[in-house]
């Protein structure tokens, strides 16, 4: 029921929704965002919006002062060890409850960056293409909970539910793709 302009973004969201979703952040927890483009930006607002204390990273000054204009003070441009000193700074030491990559980039370090930020069984998830590239001490060390989310949600490139429309059961898997294109239009 809305405008081909409003619904454009949706795919855009549900991937940014579906990294949330993966997180599984609960009211007052602290999660680090590394990257702040569009992806980035959004999950800021999901997070921030369900009562989540965000703390964004990008290397490009421009999409930082973007974040602070929208209302996120605690973005920075920092990156390796400034910017895990940062989160364990506004985090009493523990570290980041989640951290959220939403970089895309060539760059080897960002899995290892968020590692090291992320507090002891905390959890990372990767939503943007970053290599996937990290030491085992600090992962197994914390026993920190590694997640790859796909796209915009299950059923993404299974053939039989984007092809066939053969849905999953809502019992079994509550946010498909579908459903968390759903969402986001109704937000």
């Amino acid at each position: 029921g809305c405008d081909i302009r409003s619904a454009s973004g949706t795919i855009v969201a549900s991937i940014a929704l579906q990294g949330v979703r993966r997180a599984k952040p609960n009211l007052g927890e602290t999660v680090a965002v590394i990257g702040l483009g569009l992806l980035g930006q959004i999950t800021l607002q999901l997070l921030s919006t369900n009562g989540v204390n965000v703390i964004g990273f990008d290397l490009d000054p421009q999409r930082v002062e973007d974040a602070k204009s929208f209302g996120f003070d605690n973005c920075f441009c920092l990156s390796g060890q400034d910017a895990i000193q940062e989160v364990l700074n506004r985090t009493n030491n523990f570290g980041a409850d989640a951290v959220l990559i939403t970089a895309a980039t060539p760059v080897a370090g960002i899995c290892q960056d968020a590692m090291e930020m992320s507090r002891k069984k905390g959890t990372v998830v990767v939503v943007g293409a970053v290599p996937l590239q990290f030491e085992r001490d600090p992962f197994y060390h914390k026993e920190i909970d590694f997640l790859i989310s796909c796209s915009y949600g299950p059923g993404r490139y299974d053939p039989a539910y984007e092809l066939e429309g053969n849905d999953y059961p809502l019992a079994y898997v509550r946010w498909t793709e579908n459903r968390n294109m759903q969402a986001v239009l109704e937000m």
